[in-house]
């Protein structure tokens, strides 16, 4: 019985101090992720040019510190569409945005292939593959 009460008070004492930890660690966490933010810097980019489906997509972004700048747009067949933004301390904004008319639609290209570009991924390049009903494509790596 002495054993089970020596054991209850210390876990009763160990949780009665977490909280004070908890602060500290917490004004510690915020700190650091304070500085992490403020020392940030990254660089990514990314590209798909589908010429089976007739459309393409793109992003870039940079981040220096607490500022992120970069674009992303896309092209269905009818338009192409270009936003450049950035963000910081203020929030996100658009900067500028194009539009241009490219055409009536998507044109299906069975025999084209789709290319995939991306700064972690590398380059890779897919076709249609009629010869597996449950694939559909195919990886032809470029």
């Amino acid at each position: 019985m002495f054993k089970f009460v020596l054991i209850a008070s210390l876990l009763v004492s160990v949780a009665l101090a977490a909280p004070l930890n908890d602060e500290i660690d917490q004004e510690e966490k915020l700190r650091l992720e304070k500085e992490q933010n403020e020392s940030a810097q990254y660089q990514f980019g990314s590209q798909v040019v589908d010429g089976i489906n007739d459309g393409k997509i793109q992003r870039e972004e940079t981040r220096e510190g607490t500022k992120v700048t970069g674009s992303y747009s896309y092209n269905d067949g009818f338009v192409e569409r270009t936003v450049h933004y950035e963000a910081d301390e203020n929030g996100y904004r658009v900067v500028k945005e194009d539009m241009e008319v490219v055409g009536d639609g998507p044109v299906f290209n069975p025999q084209g292939q789709a290319d995939v570009e991306g700064s972690l991924i590398g380059k890779y390049s897919i076709k249609l593959d009629r010869t597996d009903d449950d694939k559909h494509y195919k990886d032809i790596h470029a």
